[in-house]
């Protein structure tokens, strides 16, 4: 199958507009091509991180490569957001009861299962069968185990994307103080954020170090976080006047039930703030693909190291 044909194919499947097929062609199939040549060298399984903020795309440039690097490359390759790593709802409560009461909502470093997420990413390079979880954010829990999915033949390419993939830990010193309403109101002695930021530095640098290939998509201004979330709250608003859905059906972002308000978004994008603010000042140092994204979430550059 021709390349512009797996593109047509995707961008039908994703319901997304014919000007992606471009947008691709131009952008990341050079990323596919990169990837596809690493993991020739290397000749073993390699991991890929993706990292970018709430709305910049990540799932849908991971789903996208999991169709180039098996149909127009012939390499096997799965996808995983580590967002199916959470810790169970009963777990992030004893948390939010043991450590600090902003453990209850899902997100930040410490509400993962970094233990499991290290076990699969292992399991993977040494193409061992592996059994990778999913979390059901509309009920803001783990499925049952029997519904996991199962890896049962090599893997040439993984594909790990979330929000803080690949993310160093914070210096302590810059802890304090507080950089927004969330932290000063409910954090004030910062026990939240330092459990975060150790937590950052501890486990999740042990799954981050097996990462062969970063890639980030690099966001214009942390603002453009609260602008997209608003996006697409509005257009999740429109689709179920549109169909007459009832207005108490979940958002797929937030672990709450119901559609956000601009409010209430301006209030949950907080708990990423630091890091993500952190992000765009370390990561495109440490990345070996920045894809630099404008407010229009169009592309501008791609820099392949």
């Amino acid at each position: 199958m021709t390349i512009n044909k797996i593109l047509e194919s995707f961008i039908q499947a994703q319901s997304l507009p014919k000007s992606y097929v471009d947008t691709a062609l131009k952008w990341f199939m050079p990323i596919a091509t990169a990837l596809n040549k690493h993991q020739t060298s290397a000749a073993q399984t390699i991991i890929v991180g993706i990292n970018g903020c709430q709305g910049s795309g990540k799932s849908t440039l991971t789903q996208l490569l999991c169709e180039l690097l098996p149909r127009h490359f012939n390499k096997t390759c799965i996808g995983m957001s580590i967002d199916d790593f959470y810790l169970s709802k009963q777990a992030r409560q004893d948390l939010s009861q043991t450590v600090h009461p902003l453990f209850a909502t899902r997100g930040v470093p410490g509400t993962h299962d970094t233990g499991l997420l290290l076990q699969c990413l292992r399991q993977l390079k040494q193409k061992q069968n592996t059994v990778i979880p999913h979390f059901d954010k509309s009920k803001d829990d783990l499925v049952a185990r029997h519904s996991w999915s199962t890896v049962d033949s090599p893997v040439d390419i993984v594909i790990l994307e979330g929000w803080c993939v690949g993310i160093d830990a914070q210096p302590s010193s810059l802890l304090d103080p507080a950089i927004n309403s969330l932290e000063r109101e409910r954090d004030p002695n910062g026990i939240w954020r330092q459990y975060v930021n150790q937590q950052l530095k501890d486990s999740y640098q042990e799954v981050f170090a097996l990462i062969d290939t970063l890639v980030f998509l690099q966001t214009p201004s942390f603002d453009t976080v609260f602008n997209w979330r608003c996006e697409q709250e509005h257009k999740l608003i429109a689709k179920l006047q549109q169909h007459k859905m009832p207005e108490s059906a979940e958002s797929d972002i937030t672990h709450l039930t119901g559609i956000m308000s601009d409010a209430q978004i301006a209030m949950f994008v907080q708990y990423y703030e630091r890091l993500t603010k952190h992000a765009l000042q370390t990561l495109p140092a440490k990345s070996d693909i920045i894809v630099s994204l404008n407010q229009s979430r169009g592309i501008d550059a791609c820099l392949i190291k």
